[in-house]
């Protein structure tokens, strides 16, 4: 038995002393990782739910907490065999990330508990106890030992070495970019609240293509799944010759092939906010049956909000490892000026164990086409837009609150929160604005030195869009107010595309 569980695990590390193997291991000595606690015939393969309430009584007493983060409702247990420490309110679904408030109230919650009983151990799971517990256990470290763990691929690196035998631990982009995006929202000490953009549609390029005979359409939905745009259905250019399909000098809008979906006379303009999914089919015309191809998830906020818009603009280029995905802005002929999102092929779920590039070439790439959505916020003087945050020091943890009417949540100093009249007042102001003012001297991203924000300019620029899979787009060009109030994006503000 011990052997076909060894199997199931694969190469997540396993607890092996006292008389105990368990698919279970200690990221920190007071939060744990482990894999589901099954009974009856799936505890023969899985972890014994029996033998994980012995462990847990033997070497933590009544001093744990379980985080149970499987939404099937199979995957529920009787919790009388934790003396009922067991919590199901985060749960999400496999293979997906947690949404940002979700994360943001896990975090809270946590806390809670080891501020309640001293010693206490958080005990975090879900199937496998890899991908799903991997983003909470690494949003938690983010969040509550900010003196250890800052950096979020840092944290991601760790975590795989913890969990796992081979360093794969959290694995799917979107997962992965959640944690990022989580660490540099600590970073930054900004406010989160719903932002929205306005989805015009999807640009999906690539420079050669050997799948014969497909063609693709995708959906946007919201958190909760429920579709809010279907394309319509496009074909895919074959290449008959076959070259080396590379990234180098690779530039979405000069590539071979580029589908915008839907096109310039059919653009569609749909309201997003929030944490959004994109899915991406195929249809075989021989067969005529669509099947899913890949997909992934991102957050508005995180496209609008300025020290956001910095960070995607140039992270990816500084550390290619991450799946944050690239912003930029150009306009584009028929399109007029838009925001890009970019993803290339190892930032979408589906496509990142691609390797031998059987499902598609080494050059797909998709890009999210937006406008931002115009706010009066431009039309007040500059001493009103603008909320300035103070930055955390080191070795202070931070806590959440939340506003009256639950639309957005406060990051701050433990020692330093808001009080109720003042959330009240700064939330009538955060109404009308979407700006906000960055520290002159913020956190670098791996908390080691201290850097400052570019500078805001509203000179003649060019766009150099995605040259060798970086953008030079500044989020100051979007801050100034031209093309998102009152639609006159200027010559100045343009690259020359042309196609």
């Amino acid at each position: 038995m011990n052997r076909m569980r060894k199997i199931v695990s694969k190469k997540k590390r396993r607890y092996q002393q006292d008389g105990f193997d368990l698919d279970l291991s200690y990221i920190r000595p007071n939060v744990i990782a482990m894999g589901y606690p099954a009974d009856s015939y799936e505890g023969v393969y899985r972890n014994n739910i029996g033998d994980v309430s012995r462990f847990l009584s033997s070497k933590h007493g009544d001093k744990f907490y379980i985080y149970n983060l499987c939404v099937e409702s199979e995957r529920h247990y009787d919790g009388s065999r934790f003396n009922n420490n067991v919590c199901t309110d985060f749960s999400f679904e496999d293979h997906n990330p947690p949404t940002i408030k979700m994360v943001l109230a896990f975090c809270q919650h946590a806390e809670t508990q080891l501020s309640l009983i001293t010693d206490r151990t958080l005990v975090i799971h879900c199937k496998a106890g890899k991908g799903r517990t991997g983003v909470m256990s690494c949003c938690f470290l983010l969040y509550y030992y900010r003196d250890e763990y800052n950096d979020p691929l840092q944290t991601l690196k760790f975590y795989a070495q913890q969990r796992t035998s081979n360093e794969k631990g959290v694995t799917i982009p979107s997962q992965r970019r959640y944690v990022e995006y989580f660490g540099h929202l600590l970073n930054s000490q900004v406010l989160y609240s719903p932002k929205q953009i306005v989805f015009t549609g999807l640009l999906i390029t690539y420079k050669q293509n050997q799948i014969r005979n497909t063609s693709l359409y995708y959906t946007v939905s919201s958190s909760d799944h429920r579709i809010q745009y279907q394309s319509s259905e496009i074909p895919l250019e074959y290449d008959t010759t076959i070259n080396r399909d590379s990234l180098v000098d690779y530039s979405v809008l000069n590539a071979e092939h580029k589908h915008f979906i839907p096109p310039a006379n059919q653009q569609c303009q749909i309201l997003l906010e929030e944490d959004v999914l994109i899915e991406i089919f195929f249809t075989k015309t021989k067969r005529g049956k669509s099947e899913k191809l890949c997909h992934f998830w991102f957050n508005t906020f995180f496209l609008v909000d300025p020290n956001m818009q910095n960070i995607l603009s140039v992270y990816t280029e500084k550390y290619p490892e991450s799946n944050l995905g690239v912003l930029s802005a150009c306009l584009i002929p028929e399109y007029g000026h838009k925001h890009l999102y970019t993803m290339i092929k190892k930032d979408i779920d589906g496509f990142h164990k691609d390797k031998l590039h059987r499902l598609a070439p080494s050059s797909f790439t998709v890009s999210v086409l937006f406008d931002y959505v115009p706010t009066p916020s431009s039309t007040l003087p500059q001493s009103e837009q603008s909320t300035i945050l103070t930055e955390t020091k080191a070795n202070t943890n931070l806590k959440i609150i939340e506003s009256g009417d639950q639309s957005s949540l406060i990051i701050g100093p433990s020692d330093k929160l808001i009080g109720k009249d003042e959330l009240t007042q700064n939330n009538r102001l955060n109404q009308t604005n979407d700006k906000l003012t960055v520290p002159n001297d913020i956190l670098n991203f791996h908390g080691s030195k201290r850097r400052s924000p570019r500078p805001v300019s509203y000179n003649a620029r060019t766009f150099s869009l995605y040259t060798n899979g970086v953008s030079d787009w500044d989020s100051t060009d979007s801050e100034s107010g031209i093309n998102e109030t009152n639609g006159n994006y200027g010559e100045a503000e343009t690259c020359q595309t042309h196609f």
